[in-house]
């Protein structure tokens, strides 16, 4: 190997791909060699090669559980003698890295944008020419079978969560004040919330803040809820889990009301949903989350309500006042996170085959509330298949 070889890919001509990460709060290192530990760990993608360094703790987990081609123990690189001698953090984990590249005969390797300075520093000292990483953002984009099914996985629970919730809406009773009553006791988002959560505990699921925004709160898109919940009034029930085995998310909302609500709220109803069957029905690869985004505008421009694309407003808000109408974008991937690429918004680019995203318009009254309703798609090669089977019904 010359030295103008070292350091470089020989089947992709690239710099190999270096992580040192966790991969409970960076979805890329599981993403690689499919591997869930709580401390860092150190992972390299060399062509087809993935391999994991692991403390003796990890090893034998990574054998059995890891996609990696070879799992080797960080003993081989020195890691007793270095601790012997004194080292420990970044001085420690630079001098296991160097010497495992060494190893592979590799001076020169590519890093995720979060790699952390002080060890790259370190790793630069040792001799370790770094990169910055430029494409990971589309590596996890086009989902494989086994990644749709596990999205499938947790819109399953997802919908399973809302059913309970709505049961315990539907089975509420309504007292004189219009307060909704469950079990003797008044029904509040926090109860209602505790109920869909919950569920998704025991279907193995965490949710953070599940979104279940009553009346006016609803206006606010991201208003969790909070307080009584009440008859003839919209409640907006977004659910965003994340599984706790496979890590990938799903995301839905549907707007419910115990009882018929108000006129306005039932035409902004109708609007919504007038506007995602649109969305959904445009999905399809070649097509742009841009084009998919301002066709779900212009529809619900048109029934009379304002959006945020330049000329399409009517009505400025009061000072203090949130804004009116369709105010965030149609829709957004979803997979080891819940919001990543790619966007089905005023930025979004080209679909392709293979991308799972969300299309969720919503419409927006401060006096009144919201409505919003959120499917769950994957793109494939002629169109889209929608990942969500839970019914869109306004009143129950």
């Amino acid at each position: 190997m010359t030295a103008s070889d070292r350091g470089v890919d020989r089947v992709s001509g690239s710099a190999p791909l270096l992580f040192y990460a966790d991969g409970y709060k960076f979805p890329d290192v599981y993403h690689l060699p499919r591997f869930l530990a709580p401390d860092p760990i150190i992972a390299l993608e060399q062509g087809s090669e993935v391999v994991l360094v692991a403390s003796s703790l990890e090893e034998g987990r990574a054998r059995k559980e890891s996609r990696a081609t070879a799992v080797l123990n960080m003993n081989e690189f020195g890691l007793k003698e270095l601790s012997s001698a004194g080292a420990s953090g970044d001085e420690l984990v630079a001098k296991i890295i160097a010497r495992f590249l060494e190893s592979r005969g590799i001076t020169r390797v590519s890093v995720p944008a979060y790699f952390a300075v002080g060890l790259a520093d370190r790793l630069r000292s040792l001799g370790i020419e770094l990169t910055v990483a430029s494409d990971l953002g589309s590596r996890r984009r086009a989902k494989r079978p086994d990644e749709i099914a596990a999205l499938e996985q947790t819109q399953r629970a997802t919908e399973d969560a809302w059913v309970k919730g709505v049961e315990a809406i539907t089975r509420a009773s309504v007292r004189k004040d219009g307060t909704l009553e469950l079990d003797g006791e008044v029904f509040t988002a926090e109860r209602l919330r505790g109920i869909v959560e919950g569920r998704l505990l025991e279907l193995g699921c965490n949710s953070e803040g599940a979104i279940l925004a009553p009346g006016p709160q609803a206006a606010d898109p991201h208003m969790i809820g909070s307080g009584p919940l009440h008859a003839n009034e919209p409640i907006v029930m977004d659910i965003f889990p994340q599984h706790k085995t496979t890590r990938y998310f799903a995301d839905m909302t549907r707007t419910v009301s115990k009882g018929a609500p108000s006129d306005e709220i039932v035409k902004m109803y109708e609007v919504v949903k007038r506007a995602q069957d649109a969305g959904i029905k445009a999905l399809r690869p070649g097509v742009t989350g841009r084009e998919v985004h301002e066709l779900v505008e212009d529809i619900i421009f048109e029934a009379g309500y304002d959006t945020l694309r330049p000329g399409q407003q009517r009505v400025a808000p009061k000072n203090g006042e949130l804004p009116r109408g369709f105010i965030h974008g149609t829709g957004h991937g979803v997979g080891l996170e819940i919001h990543e690429a790619p966007s089905v918004g005023r930025s979004g680019k080209a679909l392709m085959a293979g991308d799972v995203v969300t299309v969720e318009p919503g419409v927006y009254d401060p006096q009144i509330g919201g409505v919003r309703l959120e499917d769950m798609l994957v793109i494939t090669d002629s169109g889209s298949r929608n990942l969500t089977r839970a019914p869109r019904q306004l009143i129950v």
